[in-house]
């Protein structure tokens, strides 16, 4: 099995992850339930998505992150929705952003390299 933890990507979406378990904490009952159990599942999905990605032939590898390119596209809906709402503020949707943006490049760049190795 290839090593997937040295990857910065993944680096980047695990940071996503541990700060999303820190935003949803604080969420209220109203939203804990609903919204922070969609923001992590999304993000645990992404790191599954990672690994699997990783693993994968070059060939398979563009599929991949397709669909992972749509996991974080829900997650900054669900961060934005969360900052309408006022349950996170706006300085943690800008570091959340931060995150993706950085996911999102990196993402762009693998599907690219995947592309040419076919």
């Amino acid at each position: 099995m290839s090593r997937y933890d040295h990857l910065r990507i993944f680096k980047s979406a695990y940071e996503l992850c541990l700060l999303t378990y820190r935003l949803t904490h604080n969420f209220g009952k109203d939203h804990r339930y609903t919204l922070g159990e969609r923001m992590k599942c999304v993000v645990h999905d992404m790191l599954d998505l990672l690994i699997e990605t990783n693993s994968a032939t070059d060939a398979k590898k563009p599929e991949f992150l397709d669909v992972f390119s749509m996991k974080i596209e829900r997650f900054r809906m669900y961060a934005r929705i969360s900052c309408d709402l006022k349950v996170i503020t706006p300085g943690s949707l800008g570091k959340a952003e931060e995150l993706l943006e950085d996911i999102e490049t990196q993402a762009v760049a693998w599907r690219a390299w995947a592309k040419e190795q076919r």
